[in-house]
C-alpha cells in the first residue's frame, strides 16, 4: 500500500542522519536499529489488520452481492448493496468505517459488479505521520447458466376450495413460474403435477404402451345422451407389485407394468355406474377387468357433478414440462379443489416426469427437447417442488387410484393402517427423488397434522428446502422463497 510505503520512507529518512553523523557510536546506532525495528513491527501489525478489515468487506460484498442479485425487481442496486454490506460488515471491527459502495448491473443483466472502500485508523504507523489506511475490495456476482428441469405437485384436494386457498396457491405458483422466466431464459422448464386422490396425465398421453385394456371395453358415446360426446380424462390407477414407489416406464411385453384406467362405480357394492353427459368427466373404460364385465351402467341426467361420474375427484390434468409460460399459468389458472389426499401419488408422478426413464412418453415440448434429460446431466438441475395442505386420507366410500379401501390395494382394509401405508410410500418416492440428484422441496400448508409436517421436512433435501406456511400469504411468500432459491446464483471471482 502507498500508505505503508510511505512510512518506510519517513523511518529511513529519520535513520540517514544518523548513520551519516561522524560521531555516531554503538549506543546511537542500537537506539537507531530499535526505532527501525519498532518501525516495521508496527507496520506489519498494522498492515495484518488491514488485510482482516478487506477479508471482511470482501466476505460482506460477497453477501450483498447474492442477496441483490436474486431480486428481479430492484432498480437501485447500489442503495441495495450499501444496506447488506452495512449489515454484514462488522460494525466498528478494527474502528474501520466503511466509505462506498457501489453495485453496477451489466448490459445483458447476466452480472452485477461491487467495489467498496473503507477507512481503518492505524496504531502504530501514526508515529510515522499515517493516521490511517485504506482499503478496498471488489466481487463480480454471476447469474449461473445452469439450467432447470421443474415439476410443481400441488394438492388440488376439496380442501383447497376453502378460506381463499386456491387462489393463494394459484397466486404464489404463478409468481413463481413468472420469476424463473424473467429474461426469457430457453433452459428453464416448468411442469405441473394437480393431485388428489388420483393423478390425470391427460387423454392424449394414455397410448396403448401405457394402458392395460381389459379383454373388451366399449365406447362411453354409446351410453350418453344423443348430441353429446365423450372423452377419456385420463386419470390411472395405480399399479401393483412395488411399481407404485418406482420411476420405472410402462413396457407393453410386461402386463404388471402398464396402467388400468380410472373408473369410478356409483358405490362399492351396488355395481353400478353413472354415467353422465357432460364432456370433461366421463371415461371411456366401462369394463376394467378387476371389475368384471357385467356391471350395469345407467344414465343420470344432465347436471351430475363429477363426484358422481365414472371420472369422480379425478383431477385437472398435469401439464408435462414446458418452456412456455403461458401455456404453465393458463393450466395453473384453471386448477380447482376436489377431493382426497393422497401425496404419494402425485410425487411418484412428479419424480416420473423428471426421470429419464421416461423420455419419449410425454410427448410435446418434452418429446422435441429429448427430455427427461438424464440423470446427473451437466449445467442441469432437477427439481420437485410437493405442496399440500392435509394428511394422507383414505375415505372409505371414496374411489381412488387404489380402488376403494375395502378392496386392500394396499395390504391392509384398516383405514389407519392404509394411510400409514401411503405415508411410507411417499418416503419411498421422496428418498429414491434425492437418490438420483433430484432436489425436493416441500410446503405444508395451512397446519397439517406434526406427523405430516415432519414426514414432509424428512423429504425435503435439506431443512432450508421445507417450508412451513400456515397461511395464505404464507403460502404466496413459501413460493418467492422457492424462487429466489432456484435463482443459482454463483460468486464468479
Amino acid at each position: 500500500m502507498l500508505t505503508i510505503t510511505r512510512t518506510i520512507r519517513r523511518i529511513v529518512r529519520l535513520a540517514r542522519p544518523a548513520a551519516r553523523s561522524e560521531e555516531g557510536a554503538v549506543a546511537p546506532l542500537m537506539g537507531l536499529m530499535l526505532l527501525m525495528l519498532i518501525g516495521c513491527t508496527g507496520i506489519a501489525i498494522d498492515t495484518g489488520r488491514s488485510m482482516v478489515v478487506k477479508a471482511r468487506l470482501v466476505s460482506a460484498l460477497d453477501a450483498a452481492g447474492l442477496a441483490v442479485g436474486a431480486r428481479t425487481t430492484t432498480v437501485d442496486y447500489t442503495a441495495d448493496a450499501r444496506k447488506f454490506v452495512d449489515a454484514n460488515f462488522k460494525a466498528n471491527y478494527a474502528a474501520a468505517t466503511v466509505n462506498t459502495v457501489t453495485a453496477t448491473l451489466s448490459a445483458d443483466k447476466s452480472t452485477i459488479t461491487l467495489a467498496a472502500s473503507a477507512t481503518m485508523p492505524t496504531i502504530f504507523m501514526k508515529l510515522f505521520g499515517s493516521n490511517e489506511v485504506t482499503v478496498k475490495a471488489s466481487t463480480e456476482i454471476t447469474r449461473a447458466s445452469t439450467g432447470l428441469e421443474l415439476v410443481l405437485v400441488l394438492d388440488n384436494t376439496g380442501s383447497m376450495g376453502q378460506s381463499g386457498s386456491m387462489p393463494s396457491l394459484k397466486s404464489g405458483a404463478s409468481s413463481l413460474v413468472e420469476g424463473l422466466f424473467t429474461n426469457s431464459p430457453t433452459d428453464v422448464f416448468i411442469g405441473l403435477v394437480p393431485f388428489s386422490q388420483a393423478v390425470s396425465i391427460g387423454p392424449s398421453l394414455t397410448t396403448g404402451a401405457a394402458l392395460s385394456l381389459p379383454a373388451t371395453y366399449v365406447q362411453a358415446t354409446s351410453l350418453v345422451k344423443t348430441g353429446y360426446t365423450t372423452y377419456y380424462t385420463g386419470c390411472l390407477e395405480e399399479r401393483t407389485g412395488g411399481l407404485d414407489v418406482t420411476d420405472d416406464p410402462p413396457v407393453l411385453l410386461n402386463a404388471n407394468s402398464l396402467f388400468k384406467a380410472y373408473y369410478s362405480p356409483d358405490t362399492a357394492t351396488k355395481k353400478e355406474v353413472k354415467a353422465k353427459d357432460s364432456e370433461a368427466q366421463v371415461n371411456d373404460w366401462i369394463t376394467p377387468t378387476w371389475l368384471g364385465n357385467n356391471y350395469n351402467v345407467f344414465y343420470t341426467g344432465y347436471g351430475v357433478d363429477e363426484q358422481q361420474g365414472p371420472a369422480a375427484y379425478c383431477p385437472q390434468a398435469m401439464t408435462p414440462m414446458t418452456n412456455n409460460k403461458t401455456k404453465l399459468l393458463t393450466a395453473i389458472n384453471a386448477m380447482t379443489a376436489q377431493g382426497s389426499t393422497f401425496i404419494n401419488i402425485g410425487a411418484v408422478w412428479g419424480w416420473r416426469m423428471l426421470s429419464p426413464n421416461w423420455r419419449g412418453f410425454w410427448g410435446g415440448d418434452m418429446l422435441a427437447n429429448k427430455q427427461p434429460l438424464a440423470y446427473g446431466t451437466k449445467n442441469m438441475s432437477k427439481v420437485a417442488v410437493i405442496m399440500t395442505d392435509g394428511e394422507n386420507s383414505f375415505t372409505p366410500k371414496y374411489y381412488s387410484a387404489y380402488g376403494y379401501l375395502s378392496e386392500g390395494r394396499l395390504g391392509e382394509t384398516k383405514r389407519s393402517l392404509a394411510e400409514s401405508e401411503l405415508d411410507d410410500r411417499l418416503k419411498k418416492v421422496c428418498n429414491s427423488m434425492k437418490a438420483n440428484d433430484i432436489t425436493v422441496m416441500t410446503i405444508a400448508y395451512d397446519n397439517p397434522d406434526a406427523s405430516t409436517k415432519s414426514m414432509l421436512q424428512a423429504c425435503a433435501t435439506n431443512t432450508s428446502y421445507y417450508f412451513d406456511a400456515g397461511s395464505s400469504s404464507e403460502l404466496i411468500k413459501s413460493f418467492d422463497l422457492i424462487r429466489g432459491a432456484l435463482s443459482k446464483l454463483r460468486v464468479s471471482k
